[in-house]
């Protein structure tokens, strides 16, 4: 039996998946959440082995969840789930740890193969995402330039885009207000924005969110 945690902000969404992962004999939802925060708890209280996790949920995000989930329950498999386009942080998600990546418009049946896949010590790509990753390993050089940013320092600057304060970041982040700060200026820097109006054009222009 593969215990499983779904995580994600929409209940509907969650009761969904539930119903379709439970018609299949070997998978057994222990328990639903909807945030990041959340998702530690659960794992504390009911021992799972795959944890099926939205890339955009309030609290902490994607990239804090995931190291917090290898650091503290580290037999604990991540399957991350996107409505985003997989260029956009497939490459960054599987590197930061988790055991598969794969679009909501997928299928039921390639969740289903990515969970189990997950569940056996292997890793789920989709083919598209096997042609991506082959170019885009780590070392060759980045394309847009919030691709040399740290995952950190990504997920700050969609934050910032999004229109938290500083402080909100810190608090959903486990930082101190300074950390943040210095991400902030790093980005701007990295990025060669003058301003955070100018910061936040370049999140909408590039479609980025977490």
């Amino acid at each position: 039996m593969i215990r499983i945690v779904l995580a994600d902000d929409h209940a509907v969404v969650r009761e969904g998946l539930k119903h379709i992962l439970e018609e299949h004999a070997d998978l057994r939802v222990v328990a639903e959440v909807g945030t990041g925060d959340e998702v530690m708890r659960a794992l504390s209280e009911s021992p799972a082995d795959v944890v099926v996790l939205d890339i955009s949920m309030p609290g902490p995000g994607v990239f804090s969840v995931l190291e917090r989930i290898k650091a503290e329950h580290p037999k604990a498999r991540c399957v991350v789930l996107t409505m985003y386009a997989e260029s956009q942080y497939a490459v960054r998600v599987l590197h930061a740890g988790a055991a598969g990546f794969l679009s909501k418009e997928q299928s039921a049946d390639f969740l289903v193969e990515a969970i189990r896949k997950a569940h056996s010590g292997g890793v789920y790509v989709s083919p598209s995402l096997v042609e991506l990753l082959a170019t885009k390993m780590p070392g060759q050089q980045a394309g847009e330039p919030h691709e040399a940013l740290s995952d950190r320092e990504l997920e700050v600057l969609v934050r910032i885009g999004g229109g938290q304060s500083l402080k909100a970041i810190a608090a959903d982040l486990s930082l101190s207000p300074k950390t943040v700060s210095t991400y902030h200026s790093r980005i701007r820097q990295k990025l060669g924005l003058r301003s955070d109006a100018e910061l936040t054009r370049y999140v909408l222009d590039h479609h980025l969110t977490l």
